[in-house]
C-alpha cells in the first residue's frame, strides 16, 4: 500500500514537471509573444526645421501601420515603408503587427514646428522684470515689475524705406541728409500711418489684418491718414481696435518691445539692447555720432538676433502712454492703458543721447506726429 502511494506521488511529480516544462516551451514560442512598440527617429518634440522621421520595431517580420492625424492605426491605415517628411505640426501614431503575435502598443509622437517668418525672430514666451533694473532711469520707468508674455515674432530689423514703399507712398522727407536708400529705416512715419501700412502688407501677404477702424480692416474704407489732432478722420482712428489673435503685422506692445530688446531675459541685465557697450549696438549722438539714420543691421544684434533696438531711429509701440502705468500694469500680456493722448516710443535714435537708447527708457508722441527720427518695427502674434 505504501509503495503504491509512493509510486502515485512520483508519477504526479513527473507529470507536473512535464507540464511546467511544456508551458515554458510554449511561452517561448514566437506565436505567443507581444510585438515590441514602434520607435520614432527623431522622437517627437519641438523643431525649427523639417524632419525626416523613421519608424522602426525591435520585433522582426512586422507590418507597421501609422496615421498622421492623431487617430488610432487600424487595418485601413497607411503601411510604413519609407521615412516620412514632416514639415508642419503633426501627431504620428504607429502600431506594429505580426501573424500569431499580440499586437504592439500604440506609439505616439507629437512634432511641433516653430518657423519664424522671413526677417522675423521667434521670441519665446516667458517672464521678465520690466522697468529700470539698473537704477539709471527716471520715475516713469518705475516700479520694476514682473511681466509674463506669450510668444510672438519680432522684426529682425526696423522697417526699411524699401519695404514701406511697397505699400505706401514714399515719404517726401526721406533725404540724404537724414538717410536715403532701400535699406535705410523708414522715418517721418506717424503711428496712424503704420496702422494702414500694417494692414496693407498683411492683406498682400494673405494674412489676417490686425487693425480695424470704423468696423473695417480694409484701409480703403478708413479715409485719409490724419496728420493733425483735429483732422476730420481723427476720431475714428483714435479708437482703432487691435485683434491680438490675428496673424497679420502689428506694432509691438511696450512690454513686448522691452522683452525683445532685452533678449527675452534679464540675465545678463544689459543697459542697452545686447550690450553694456553702446557703441557696439547703437547709432546715437555720441562717439560714433552719425548725422542721419544708418542702413539697418550694421552693428551687432542682441541675443535674439534683433538689430538696432537701441539707437538709429525711435520705434513706435501700440500702447497709450501713461507715466504711472507701471503701478497698475497687468502682469500678463499688458497692452497699455485703455485710453490716452500720446503713444509710446522706445529705443532711442541717432540724434539722441545714450540715455535714450537704454532698454527701459520710455518716450512718447502724439499718433499724428511724424519726425526724422520716428521709425518703427513690426511684430506678429503666434497663432
Amino acid at each position: 500500500m505504501f509503495k503504491s502511494k509512493l509510486s502515485l506521488v512520483v508519477l504526479l511529480f513527473i507529470v507536473s514537471i512535464s507540464m511546467i516544462s511544456g508551458c515554458k516551451e510554449k511561452a517561448t514560442e514566437p506565436g505567443l509573444g507581444t510585438v515590441a512598440t514602434p520607435v520614432f527617429d527623431p522622437p517627437g518634440g519641438a523643431y525649427t526645421s523639417f524632419q525626416t522621421v523613421s519608424i522602426s520595431c525591435a520585433t522582426l517580420g512586422v507590418t507597421i501601420l501609422y496615421t498622421t492625424d492623431g487617430t488610432e492605426p487600424h487595418s485601413g491605415s497607411s503601411v510604413y515603408q519609407n521615412p516620412l517628411c514632416i514639415e508642419r505640426d503633426t501627431v504620428i501614431k504607429a502600431k506594429a503587427f505580426r501573424d500569431g503575435w499580440k499586437d504592439s502598443n500604440t506609439a505616439t509622437a507629437d512634432y511641433l514646428f516653430d518657423f519664424a517668418p522671413i526677417d522675423m525672430v521667434s521670441v519665446p514666451g516667458g517672464t521678465f522684470t520690466m522697468g529700470d533694473t539698473r537704477g539709471e532711469g527716471n520715475e516713469i520707468e518705475l516700479p520694476t515689475h514682473s511681466v509674463t508674455l506669450n510668444p510672438f515674432y519680432m522684426g529682425t530689423y526696423e522697417v526699411t524705406q524699401g519695404e514701406y514703399a511697397q505699400y505706401m507712398q514714399p515719404v517726401s522727407s526721406w533725404t540724404s541728409e537724414y538717410g536715403l536708400g532701400y535699406n535705410y529705416p523708414a522715418y517721418n512715419v506717424s503711428w496712424y500711418a503704420i496702422l494702414k501700412y500694417s494692414n496693407l502688407r498683411s492683406m498682400a501677404e494673405g494674412l489676417t489684418p490686425v487693425y480695424s477702424i470704423s468696423g473695417s480692416t480694409d484701409p480703403a474704407n478708413w479715409g485719409e491718414v490724419p496728420n493733425t489732432w483735429n483732422h476730420p478722420d481723427t476720431p475714428s482712428w483714435i479708437v482703432a481696435i487691435c485683434n491680438w489673435n490675428a496673424n497679420g503685422y502689428r506694432l509691438p506692445t511696450e512690454a513686448e518691445w522691452e522683452y525683445a530688446a532685452r533678449g527675452a531675459t534679464n540675465t545678463p541685465d544689459y543697459l542697452y539692447s545686447g550690450s553694456d557697450d553702446i557703441d557696439a549696438v547703437a547709432w546715437y549722438d555720441g562717439i560714433n555720432s552719425p548725422h542721419g539714420s544708418i542702413p539697418v543691421g550694421t552693428l551687432a544684434p542682441n541675443g535674439l538676433g534683433l538689430y538696432d533696438m537701441s539707437g538709429n531711429v525711435m520705434e513706435w509701440c501700440w500702447d497709450w502712454y501713461s507715466g504711472d502705468y507701471y503701478s497698475s500694469s497687468p502682469s500678463s500680456n499688458p497692452t497699455g492703458p485703455e485710453s490716452g493722448a500720446p503713444r509710446v516710443f522706445r529705443g532711442g535714435h541717432w540724434h539722441g543721447s545714450a540715455d535714450y537708447s537704454r532698454v527701459s527708457d520710455r518716450l512718447n508722441a502724439y499718433p499724428d506726429e511724424s519726425h526724422y527720427v520716428f521709425g518703427f518695427r513690426l511684430c506678429r502674434s503666434v497663432p
